[in-house]
């Protein structure tokens, strides 16, 4: 067996054949950087959202809202749904013995202000 059309592994060479283009370290980079951009591309456009409606607008709409005066408000943004429609979810409650004791959860669209929940 002659060992010149061999490599150090025992198998037979391929020293005339061009490497595929994939094994080709510049194919493997310029791919993930592909993949890595298309990614960023789609959690950008999948993130987008214009609120035409601030915290202290919808406080301010949950506020008419209620028949009572809070002591203290919690504010949270909420998506929901597919594709997504996002919320304020205006949490209005007083306080008893440092406890919540009457607690009112408005929901206010983001977008129109409509409240959906009250």
């Amino acid at each position: 067996m002659s060992t010149s059309d061999t490599s150090s592994n025992g198998r037979k060479g391929a020293a005339g054949r061009a490497r595929d283009i994939r094994d080709r370290p510049l194919f493997r980079i310029a791919f993930l950087v592909l993949v890595l951009f298309v990614a960023f591309l789609a959690t950008k456009s999948c993130a987008r959202h214009d609120n035409k409606v601030s915290q202290d607008e919808a406080i301010a709409i949950a506020r008419a809202q209620i028949d009572f005066t809070p002591d203290k408000v919690q504010i949270r943004y909420l998506p929901q749904g597919i594709p997504p429609i996002y919320f304020w979810a205006v949490s209005l409650y007083t306080l008893k013995n440092d406890r919540p004791f009457r607690v009112q959860v408005v929901l206010v669209n983001a977008n129109t202000g409509d409240v959906q929940q009250k």
